[in-house]
């Protein structure tokens, strides 16, 4: 059976994506500011008030209004998880930690999204294509879940 995707689903995803990143900088809380979680939070609640206030104006917008407006606040939100990467690598010199977190935070995310952009556009001609992304998205996470449970990682947490 078929369904075809409405383009509010990219904004919650975005939103998933932003409350994601603020449970993921509270648990980091120790490497992030101190702020950052509740700016996710309140870009979170934005998106949900860009939901009720489009939910408002459908017949007003076409589907590709509502597809762009919905795409580019997901790509706000992938560009703040991308962001976040960066943050941890560059300003904090913490590049293992990064390559953990680009392995099992930022490839996926960016991974399923291209997946559901690329379904929404209907560009998917063969099955392959999404093969390929689950597999490099589940090579990315035993790789990172690899690192992270080696004991040479171990004992560097310990220090």
């Amino acid at each position: 059976m078929s369904f075809a995707l409405l383009p509010e689903f990219f904004a919650f995803l975005g939103i998933d994506i932003f409350v994601a990143m603020s449970l993921l900088t509270c648990l980091l809380d120790d490497y992030f500011p101190k702020t950052l979680p509740y700016i996710f939070q309140v870009a979170a609640i934005g998106g949900y008030v860009h939901i009720l206030i489009s939910k408002e104006f459908l017949t007003l917008f076409g589907d590709q209004m509502r597809f762009w407006y919905c795409f580019i606040y997901l790509g706000v939100a992938l560009a703040n998880v991308i962001a976040a990467n960066v943050y941890l690598a560059i300003i904090r010199k913490k590049w293992t930690l990064a390559k953990i977190f680009s392995c099992m935070v930022v490839f996926p995310s960016i991974l399923i999204s291209v997946f559901f952009v690329v379904n929404y556009m209907g560009q998917i001609a063969e099955l392959y294509l999404i093969q390929i992304a689950m597999l490099f998205s589940a090579l990315g996470l035993g790789a990172s879940i690899t690192v992270l449970l080696s004991p040479k990682f171990k004992k560097y947490w310990r220090r």
